[in-house]
């Protein structure tokens, strides 16, 4: 494990900003313990085993399974990401209901109008077991991905559109509903976030027979702080139901990954809930490999009945590719090359060496031939073959001369093109890796590394200097 900046496993400054935001939630969980709970018609609950494992707190946590706690987090996923999601237990966010629900969800980037965001697609089914209730959901949402942005940070914006049904089995009455969710993600640089969100903004009512439930209106602000390997994030929540005053909760959630070399990734992941009636603890698994991550999540009720929940999710991302795979394979690649590209250079000097020893020969040949033609001047005949084989020789030894002069440049224009391939699969490795979301300082410390590789080659590198330009000033 590499070591971690700042004091201890988080940041210094980012540590008492989180230590002082967990405060002042304990203070509104504590400030809220003197309400009365109840069960109110789609309040606002995790979808997925991940969330559920961090004890609900991903107001602030980039995850498109937490869409509908906060409808702007989806906004970072780049890559098509569908998944499917099982839940069993005793306790809601309100209180306690026993229930079991399924869910699928989508999230599809796109762009509007030369804006990148998220567009979220989800369903879900929930059966309430108390009260003889089904609750059926589809939602529909938007999120942008770095609308706006200033140095390291950056803000983004969430909607979503809820269709709701609310049936009892008891008495076959259905009342259809429509809520609307709004939210907000700001990034301060790569390791902290902050988000909040307002749920079922309009209260929807579902009154028809002997339904007689309507929405809360919920508030959720939230913090996340990341480093490589850990993750924390604390959730404040209020929630408003006519005629039953406010709730006020607290959630709180730690995730730590295990990474290994050939089984993908493993994290575990502890949470609590605070809610009056409602306060659960939970533990959760995780394992990513390749383009697929299934989670498992397991409650315990901290109040009542000790029954404890499960939630299972597995999600998969299309065109998705394992990174580290790619890098091994590049690799690979770049070791044959060079291999190659010695061994051409071997055989080009072997024979740079059999040439040079030739002419070394012929100029022995011509100093003798010179001597001779001195010696023997009187004899016409001898020196007029001796003349024409000087001459004979000479020409050799310019040919011998015009083909290594030949050879020699023929060298460096292979050199050349050798290392303007090299470059070009380096650039476009980078270029994969800008195009799959790496960071900022990722993508940097490939370009330096291009740079101080191709520095001063002779080749045309001024694209990675420009893009290097580029990520500096931001």
């Amino acid at each position: 494990m590499r070591k971690l900046r700042g004091t201890g496993v988080f940041g210094k400054k980012s540590g008492k900003m989180l230590r002082s935001a967990a405060f002042v939630l304990i203070g509104l969980a504590c400030d809220g313990a003197f309400l009365s709970g109840a069960y109110a018609a789609f309040e606002d609950t995790p979808l997925g085993a991940r969330p559920l494992g961090l004890g609900g707190a991903v107001t602030a946590l980039e995850d498109a399974n937490a869409s509908f706690l906060n409808p702007a987090l989806p906004g970072s996923v780049r890559k098509f990401d569908g998944g499917a999601h099982f839940q069993s237990g005793t306790r809601s966010s309100m209180g306690p209901l026993d229930f079991y629900s399924y869910a699928l969800n989508a999230s599809v980037p796109g762009m509007i109008r030369g804006k990148f965001g998220t567009m979220s697609v989800a369903g879900r089914y929930r059966s309430l077991e108390d009260g003889g209730l089904a609750e059926k959901t589809v939602s529909l949402g938007w999120a942008t991905w770095q609308l706006a942005r200033r140095g390291a940070g950056s803000l983004d914006f969430g909607a979503g559109l809820k269709f709701m049904r609310l049936d009892s089995d008891d008495s076959a009455d259905s009342k259809m509903g429509l809520g609307l969710d709004l939210g907000a993600l700001w990034r301060v640089g790569s390791r902290s976030s902050f988000g909040l969100s307002l749920l079922n903004v309009n209260a929807p009512s579902f009154r028809e027979g002997v339904l007689n439930e309507k929405a809360p209106f919920a508030v959720r602000v939230g913090a996340a702080e990341r480093t490589e390997d850990y993750t924390l994030s604390i959730d404040a929540v209020r929630r408003s139901v006519s005629g039953n005053g406010g709730k006020y909760g607290f959630n709180c959630g730690v995730e730590h990954l295990w990474r290994t070399e050939r089984s993908g990734r493993f994290s575990s992941r502890i949470g609590l809930s605070l809610v009056e009636k409602a306060s659960m603890f939970s533990l959760g698994v995780g394992h990513r490999h390749l383009a697929s991550d299934i989670s498992y999540a397991v409650v315990f009720p901290l109040t009542g009945r000790a029954k404890a929940g499960h939630a299972l999710s597995l999600n998969i991302r299309f065109g998705d590719r394992d990174l580290d795979s790619e890098y091994e394979t590049l690799i690979k690649r770049e070791i044959k090359y060079r291999r190659d590209l010695v061994q051409a250079l071997d055989e080009s000097s072997r024979r740079e060496g059999a040439l040079r020893d030739e002419l070394g020969g012929l100029k022995e040949e011509v100093e003798a031939l010179s001597a001779r033609l001195k010696d023997e001047s009187e004899r016409k005949a001898e020196a007029a073959e001796a003349k024409e084989r000087l001459e004979a020789v000479v020409a050799r030894q310019r040919r011998a001369e015009a083909e290594l002069r030949t050879l020699e440049e023929n060298r460096r224009k292979d050199r050349l093109l050798r290392l303007e391939q090299e470059f070009e699969r380096d650039w476009q490795a980078y270029l994969k890796m800008k195009a799959g979301g790496a960071p900022a300082a990722a993508l940097k410390g490939a370009l330096q590394r291009l740079l101080g590789q191709y520095q001063g080659a002779g080749i045309d590198i001024s694209r990675a200097t420009l893009e290097l330009r580029r990520l500096v000033s931001r």
